[in-house]
C-alpha cells in the first residue's frame, strides 16, 4: 500500500488544480426517477390486489365460498403481472438513461476541463471513444431498469402466492406488497449509486489521461461509508491502468457503490 500524501504533497503534485467533485446532484436525481418508477408498479399493483385478488381471499387460504378460486386467483396475478411489465415502454426507459448518462458525461466534461484549464491544457469534450461509451451505458442502465423490475414482479408473484397458501389473508399481502416495493427502493438506491461513481470515475480517468496525466491521487468522501479499503487508499499516488494499484487494480467508482474520485497529477 501507498504512503499517504500530505496537503502540501497533494498541491505539489497537482499543481493545486480543483478538486474532482463526485455528484451526489445526479444520483439523487436518478435514484428519484428510479423510485417513482417503482411508486407506479406499487400502484397498478395495489389496484389490481385490491380489485382482482382481495375479493376472492377472506383469511388467507379460505374463500368467500366453497368454490375453488385457485384458477380466478391464478388469472388475477398474470393480469396484474402483464400490467406492471407493460407500464413503460422501451422507449420511455432509453429517454430516463440517456437523460442520466449524458448529464454524467457533461458534468465529467466540465469538472475535468476546469481542472486542466488551471494549468494549461484542455479535455476532451467528446469523440468516437466517448461516444461509444455513453452508448453502451446508456443500454446498460435500460437492462438494470428491466432487471429491476423482474425482480420486483417475481418476488410480488411469490409473496402472493406464499401469503394465500399460509393462511396470511389480505393483511399479509399487503404487508408483502410494502416490502417488495421497499425492497426495489433501496436497489434503486444501489443502482444510482453505482452507476454514477462509475460513469463518472472511467469518464474522469479518459480525459484526465487524455489530457496528459501521468497519474492520480485517490480521494474518498472521507464518511462514514467510506469502506476500509478505500480509506487506506485516500490520498496516495496511483499510476494510471496500473493492475496492482487502486483497488486490485480497479479506479475510484469502478468497485460497486463507490463514491471515491482521482484526482490527476501532471508533469509541468
Amino acid at each position: 500500500m501507498a504512503d499517504k500524501l500530505t496537503k502540501e504533497q497533494v498541491k505539489q503534485l497537482t499543481h493545486n488544480i480543483p478538486k474532482t467533485r463526485y455528484s451526489w446532484t445526479l444520483e439523487t436525481y436518478y435514484a428519484r426517477r428510479l423510485r417513482q418508477l417503482i411508486s407506479n408498479w406499487k400502484q397498478i399493483a395495489s389496484d389490481h390486489i385490491n380489485r382482482m385478488i382481495n375479493p376472492l381471499v377472506t383469511g388467507g387460504s379460505l374463500m368467500l365460498s366453497d368454490d375453488d378460486h385457485t384458477d380466478d386467483i391464478a388469472a388475477a396475478i398474470a393480469i396484474m403481472l402483464v400490467a406492471i411489465n407493460g407500464s413503460e415502454s422501451d422507449i420511455y426507459l432509453a429517454s430516463l438513461a440517456t437523460s442520466f448518462v449524458n448529464s454524467v458525461n457533461t458534468f465529467s466534461y466540465h469538472n475535468v476541463q476546469a481542472q486542466v484549464n488551471h494549468v494549461g491544457l484542455k479535455a476532451i469534450e467528446s469523440n468516437s471513444t466517448i461516444d461509444d461509451y455513453t452508448k453502451m451505458k446508456i443500454k446498460e442502465n435500460v437492462a438494470l431498469i428491466k432487471s429491476m423490475k423482474q425482480e420486483f414482479v417475481d418476488r410480488l408473484e411469490k409473496t402472493i402466492y406464499e401469503s394465500i397458501n399460509s393462511g396470511g389473508g389480505v393483511g399479509q399481502i399487503a404487508k408483502y406488497l410494502t416490502k417488495t416495493t421497499q425492497m426495489a427502493n433501496n436497489h434503486a438506491a444501489l443502482i444510482a449509486n453505482d452507476q454514477t461513481g462509475s460513469i463518472l470515475g472511467q469518464l474522469d480517468t479518459y480525459r484526465q489521461q487524455k489530457a496528459g496525466a501521468y497519474g492520480y491521487i485517490w480521494q474518498s468522501m472521507e464518511d462514514a461509508r467510506v469502506r476500509p479499503r478505500h480509506q487506506a487508499l485516500d490520498q496516495t499516488f496511483q499510476k494510471y491502468d496500473d493492475p496492482d494499484g487502486g483497488d486490485d487494480g480497479q479506479m475510484p467508482g469502478e468497485p460497486i457503490a463507490c463514491r471515491c474520485v482521482a484526482l490527476p497529477t501532471f508533469d509541468m
